[in-house]
């Protein structure tokens, strides 16, 4: 897979699967601070570190990045892809987003988003910052 924006919007389709399928959120922790509740008070999660300060950190983490919040961050990324494209999807054509005239593939913004997914067998090398 090379084109770029084809790869960030398979990944953020992926993202909001994910975050639909999960509890409902918003997420938040019970009073001892290492589950994570869902809306309903039912447990999402149990925290477990080496320390009890690593494990309220962690569950913290965790009720910070709920499904509810990594539907907005899709929303927002699907946004910013909407400026940053080109009117043709080919490599010579400029970045829409970008002031300069920046050959779109090349697109320091879109490169951002995709790093997000490096750890992905589809991500490119040609995309690093």
């Amino acid at each position: 897979m090379s084109n770029l924006i084809t790869f960030l919007r398979a990944r953020l389709d992926e993202d909001e699967e994910a975050a639909s399928a999960a509890s409902p959120g918003p997420w938040h922790l019970n009073e001892e601070g290492d589950r994570v509740l869902a809306v309903d008070d039912i447990t999402v999660a149990e925290a477990f570190a080496l320390s009890d300060r690593q494990l309220r950190a962690t569950a913290k983490h965790i009720v910070r990045h709920d499904p509810a919040r990594a539907l907005t961050d899709v929303e927002a990324k699907r946004g910013i892809l909407a400026v940053h494209r080109p009117y043709v999807p080919e490599p010579d054509q400029k970045c829409l987003g970008c002031a300069g005239g920046i050959q779109w593939e090349r697109c320091p913004v879109l490169r951002a988003l995709a790093l997000a997914y490096a750890d992905h067998p589809h991500h490119s090398q040609d995309w690093r910052l």
